[in-house]
């Protein structure tokens, strides 16, 4: 089990669910996980109630700073390896919070021009 994968993902999962304080969103992917998000961070807080307290604080104060996002993760990892079953368990809703939606465009002008884009699983329009 990769629990720096899961600590990361969790991370990646709470950043947009705190960062409007836990409010219903409004983005389509982020509203369809807003269940999932709100167990993990519920589950999340459940594993720092008695000691880490500070760094829990200070991410849920400001979720977007990458220096609270480092030290609540690297956290997170230790608590997860000291519980395999909870973090098996995060494992299993991470997987169910929907994957972010990609968008890409190009605008090209001109003949004889080559481009390559990302297209897997995306639909291409070109008018």
């Amino acid at each position: 089990m990769d629990f720096t994968a899961i600590a990361a993902g969790i991370i990646t999962a709470l950043v947009p669910y705190l960062a409007k304080g836990g409010e219903k969103l409004v983005d389509k992917v982020v509203d369809e996980g807003f269940a999932q998000r709100g167990k993990i961070w519920e589950m999340t807080k459940g594993l720092f109630l008695e000691d880490n307290l500070t760094s829990l604080n200070l991410f849920e104060e400001n979720p977007t700073d990458p220096k609270n996002q480092n030290k609540l993760e690297s956290k997170l990892e230790d608590k997860l390896e000291a519980n395999p079953e909870i973090a098996k368990e995060f494992e299993t809703l991470l997987k169910q919070i929907p994957a972010e939606i990609k968008s890409n465009s190009i605008n090209i002008q001109g003949d004889n021009n080559k481009v390559a884009q990302d297209i897997k699983d995306s639909t291409i329009t070109i008018s």
